[in-house]
């Protein structure tokens, strides 16, 4: 047979023929039939199928999690704290909490006699010690006959990167309701306990360290106001000077004890008679720790004590209220003369007598010239 003419002989030869081709490896593959896909063989194994109930679980928690977001914030963290403590914040949007760490130190000071140069050296010696003076607000108390507003555009062109206010302490009294005992009681006192008129003014909610108006001080505040109070109201540096019993003799601050022991704040326990007074040239405070019988303790103690020197008693009559319930802040924080963080101002300052009648009380050392020179002391004189 011609084998140019196999093909035409019919399709049974080229179909056996392509057959042995398959059989061999050879040719082309045929494909699989219409309808069906070819296998493959993966090389891994599958993956494995989720349970059924997963996505509504995932999409469940989805949900949960976006509602959360429109609840109100409870505790916040300070860029400013190294240890990224959560801190709550109360019902008023304010952060509280433990604030052993406050991100911000409110000082606080109360001025008998109104003189700029003394609150000026305050101002700037805080600022030249600190290593965190963006963080310090100042907040000046001045007589009610000065101009709060003059007395603070002085001090902000001698200090213009200082954070500070100035309020006349009218504004004190005016929220101080002097009809009734506890507040007659504190403005009849309020040179003497101006440290706690701030907290029972709602003055500042928050803690604040409140320091005496003519101080120079050489340490940094920023360590002193963010110290843990833990669950006491106040911190406070100690005067020894004087110990208990030499301002009241034992046998009758025994009597007063027995007189009054169904006075919560009368102390069960004997005092100490080497126990030392409370120094108000320093103070840290934390006023929604505050007792809210502090006032009428104070009260029943200065009532019940009686001392020639009014301050020392107010003095006596504070420290037998709190009767050990305070932190003793570091030693190096009572202002004296001398190396320490906290000095007496021992320039030239302006005094006041009982009367009112001011005059100027001569220096005797030149420290707060390194913090006010004579340029800058011609601007608060205009």
């Amino acid at each position: 047979m011609d084998p140019a003419r196999e093909p035409l002989a019919g399709g049974g030869g080229l179909q056996r023929r392509a057959a042995a081709a398959a059989r061999s490896g050879g040719g082309p593959q045929e494909p699989p039939p219409r309808g069906q896909r070819a296998t493959i063989h993966a090389d891994v194994d599958p993956p494995p199928r989720p349970w059924p109930w997963m996505q509504k679980l995932a999409i469940v928690a989805i949900v949960v999690l976006g509602c959360l977001q429109f609840l109100p914030a409870t505790h916040f963290r300070d860029p400013n704290d190294p240890q990224r403590n959560w801190i709550p914040i109360d019902g008023s949007g304010n952060p509280t909490g433990s604030l052993n760490y406050v991100g911000s130190v409110d000082v606080f000071s109360w001025i008998s006699c109104l003189d700029l140069r003394t609150l000026a050296v305050m101002t700037n010696s805080t600022l030249s010690s600190s290593s965190d003076p963006q963080n310090i607000s100042f907040h000046f108390l001045i007589p009610e006959g000065g101009n709060d507003k003059s007395s603070y555009h002085k001090l902000k062109a001698l200090l213009p990167d200082s954070d500070l206010t100035v309020t006349s302490q009218k504004q004190i009294k005016d929220k101080l309701n002097v009809a009734t005992p506890e507040g007659n009681f504190l403005w009849l006192f309020h040179m003497e306990l101006s440290p706690f008129l701030i907290a029972k003014s709602q003055l500042s909610k928050k803690r604040y360290v409140y320091i005496a108006a003519d101080s120079i001080i050489k340490g940094k505040v920023e360590d002193l106001g963010r110290m843990d109070l833990g669950s006491y109201a106040i911190g406070a540096v100690l005067d020894c000077s004087k110990r208990l019993n030499d301002y009241i003799s034992m046998d009758v601050l025994s009597a007063i004890q027995r007189a009054g022991a169904a006075q919560s704040w009368v102390s069960k326990e004997p005092y100490n008679k080497d126990a030392c007074l409370l120094d108000f040239d320093v103070l840290l405070i934390e006023p929604r720790k505050l007792d809210k019988n502090l006032v009428a303790s104070i009260m029943w103690w200065i009532n019940a004590i009686n001392l020639a020197n009014q301050r020392d008693q107010i003095r006596l009559a504070v420290t037998l209220a709190f009767n050990d319930k305070y932190m003793k802040l570091p030693s190096n924080w009572k202002r004296k003369d001398g190396d320490t963080d906290i000095l007496n101002f021992d320039g030239p300052k302006i005094v006041c007598s009982e009367d009112g009648r001011q005059h100027e009380q001569s220096g005797y050392g030149a420290t707060w010239q390194q913090y006010l020179n004579q340029k800058s002391e011609a601007i608060l004189n205009i």
